[in-house]
């Protein structure tokens, strides 16, 4: 596993996404994307041109476009309720979401030759992934996102309902 290097620049940035900040919108998406090309700054050296980035949408968008930018590699979308998952060609294969709650969704896809992404993983999810994880930060909150804008319980905002300005 591999979790960024923090300075004060990216302490800034993960405030913003943070559940808590209240901000949603451009600006958190702006966070998401520079936390992308951050990581994929500080990874780089573990991949090759032939790599391919593939957003899981909609909430991975901004952070896999980061990496993108970052690695200057080929960039792919799947939307997990509409498609098959089909393997890009590649060599590498890094799939991006913004939050990995329980991993259900990448374990549904994952496999020996993928890597995963994301800007924040509950800590009990980080075994699925091991030492194919790229993170931003670990997390022990566990919450069901919702359209709300303050945690309560068990439910919180929603990251990718934030990301696109909907709540």
């Amino acid at each position: 596993m591999f979790e960024i290097k923090k300075d004060e620049k990216i302490e800034k940035l993960i405030a913003i996404t943070k559940s808590g900040s209240g901000i949603s919108g451009p600006e958190l998406a702006k966070a998401h994307v520079e936390l992308g090309i951050a990581l994929g700054e500080q990874i780089r050296d573990q991949f090759s041109d032939d790599t391919t980035v593939v957003a899981i949408l909609r909430g991975g968008i901004f952070m896999a476009m980061g990496l993108y930018y970052a690695l200057g590699c080929r960039f792919e979308m799947y939307n997990p309720k509409k498609d098959k998952f089909i393997r890009p060609k590649t060599k590498n294969v890094i799939l991006v979401d913004s939050v990995i709650n329980t991993g259900k969704t990448i374990e549904e896809i994952y496999g020996p030759d993928i890597n995963v992404a994301c800007c924040v993983i509950n800590e009990n999810a980080v075994e699925k992934f091991k030492d194919r994880l790229y993170t931003v930060r670990i997390s022990k909150n566990s919450y069901v996102g919702s359209n709300t804008k303050v945690q309560k319980g068990n439910r919180g905002p929603d990251t990718t309902m934030r990301l696109f300005n909907q709540i």
